[in-house]
């Protein structure tokens, strides 16, 4: 997990910035056709923190995530993987550090695509609840308790 980079906003360099930005624009906006306001608030929060694995150029992003606060847990989000990086472990890989950051004691929600559940069960989240639509695709609340 050496290629693994990790970063508060105020840390990340414009080009970083880009980066990610860039590449949750390609899966979420272009590739999944959800026009939404994927760069938000929590983007800046200053316990935010920022997953994420740079290509061959630094303005460049091939996988990524988010992890912020919840009330008294951790929530996962915008988890994505460029195109041609899928397949080959790298999104296990950024989500397996981000979980062993919060650690095994720290509860930890996502909303997953519901057809991605499995992969999250891999780390220990079960599926809550009923699916919803976000913006056109059916999603999963799941949940990690903390120990």
């Amino acid at each position: 997990m050496s290629g693994i980079k990790r970063g508060k906003f105020a840390e990340l360099d414009g080009a970083t910035v880009f980066a990610l930005g860039r590449l949750r624009q390609e899966v979420f906006v272009v590739e999944q056709e959800c026009a939404y306001p994927d760069l938000d608030d929590y983007d800046l929060d200053a316990e935010t923190v920022h997953f994420w694995v740079e290509g061959e150029a630094p303005t460049e992003a091939v996988a990524c995530l988010r992890v912020l606060r919840d009330g008294e847990g951790w929530k996962i989000g915008r988890v994505c993987c460029a195109l041609s990086a899928r397949g080959t472990g790298l999104s296990a890989e950024v989500f397996g550090a981000a979980v062993d950051f919060l650690g095994p004691e720290a509860e930890v929600t996502l909303g997953a695509q519901t057809y991605a559940a499995g992969f999250y069960r891999r780390f220990g989240f079960a599926e809550e609840g009923e699916e919803y639509d976000e913006d056109g695709i059916m999603h999963i609340q799941m949940r990690r308790p903390g120990r």
